[in-house]
């Protein structure tokens, strides 16, 4: 595929993370499992979150809640997290996980509430529209026009344009560093970071399994992929054989990073996928991208979403590498 940004151990799980069983959807009844879904897990992250020091300081940031009409008359939802003070603040849009298919801006709530909280960000967060009901590049879209969206309302909510990010992890990775490409390809919005956590970066089917894949993609480290399995491709792409090979679904198959913002990438150790960060990493540097790595030893995909004490690393790595408000 691609050379890889630094050859990582491929350690063993840090002693102290729970490893959950992989999330398995049931297609059949896909809207009643995700409503069973999201309730568990929220119930869950709800408890984690709240024996957090920080809980209280988080739960002080304020949000708005802001629908967007798309071209086909369907809304979708924005939420905007307000820093503390009077601004201006740096902008970023945050995009959630969840295999372009999970998840809400619920499930979430507390990672774009702690970017507002400490460390002064205006936050404008988007409930984009999943597969397999919405197939790309739907979801996309509606992330685009969330960006779009954040730069054109800054005022609304004291958000500064000169620094403007995008944020998310893994199926959310993969949109923001799709949205890197599509705003420099249109001519939109002026991005200055791109933060992809644990982002997947390509759905070509490989020949053979990558080395992460191999070492933890059995289910085992909770998260279970295989590159030479199209079944996430055939959910969330409505020719996969075709759009797989689209730079707007396969960011590593991009040949052109001529005014692609610099990236930071967000990394677990004992994940799938952490091989597509380190291609994509490394595509990215040998075409003149400004790169910064970050690999959290021992830790899962989703690591985001717990409460480790590197889960708080991260999100403290994260806010360091928005850009600061440009002067001119």
């Amino acid at each position: 595929m691609y050379r890889k940004y630094f050859e990582p151990k491929y350690g063993e799980v840090a002693p102290w993370v729970q490893i959950d069983p992989p999330q398995v959807a049931d297609m059949d009844n896909l809207k009643a499992w995700r409503v069973k879904s999201n309730f568990e897990t929220l119930t869950d992250l709800t408890m984690l979150i709240r024996r957090c020091n920080c809980y209280d300081a988080l739960m002080e940031t304020i949000t708005d809640d802001v629908r967007i009409k798309r071209p086909d008359g369907e809304e979708v939802l924005l939420r905007v997290y307000h820093p503390q003070g009077d601004g201006p603040f740096p902008i970023m849009l945050f995009v959630h996980g969840g295999g372009f298919m999970f998840n809400n801006l619920d499930l979430y709530d507390y990672v774009p509430r702690y970017f507002a909280r400490f460390g002064g960000v205006a936050v404008v967060a988007v409930d984009y529209r999943l597969a397999p009901e919405y197939k790309f590049p739907i979801g996309l879209e509606d992330c685009y026009a969330a960006l779009e969206w954040s730069v054109t309302n800054a005022d609304s909510f004291s958000g500064d344009p000169s620094s403007l990010t995008v944020c998310g992890d893994s199926a959310g990775g993969n949109i923001c560093a799709a949205m890197a490409l599509m705003t420099r390809d249109r001519k939109g919005p002026k991005m200055h970071k791109q933060i992809l956590i644990y982002p997947l970066t390509t759905f070509v089917a490989t020949e053979k399994k990558l080395d992460s894949e191999e070492r933890y993609g059995s289910g085992d480290y909770f998260l279970k992929y295989d590159s030479t399995d199209r079944k996430l491709g055939h959910t969330y792409l409505p020719s996969p054989d075709e759009d797989a090979k689209n730079p707007y679904a396969s960011p590593l198959l991009e040949t052109n990073f001529e005014g692609v913002a610099p990236a930071c990438f967000i990394s677990a150790e004992c994940d799938p996928i952490l091989d597509h960060a380190l291609m994509y990493a490394a595509k990215l540097e040998d075409n003149g991208v400004p790169v910064d790595f970050h690999l959290y030893e021992g830790m899962l995909h989703a690591f985001i979403n717990r409460t480790y004490q590197k889960t708080f690393e991260a999100l403290d790595d994260i806010v360091a590498a928005v850009p600061p408000l440009r002067k001119d």
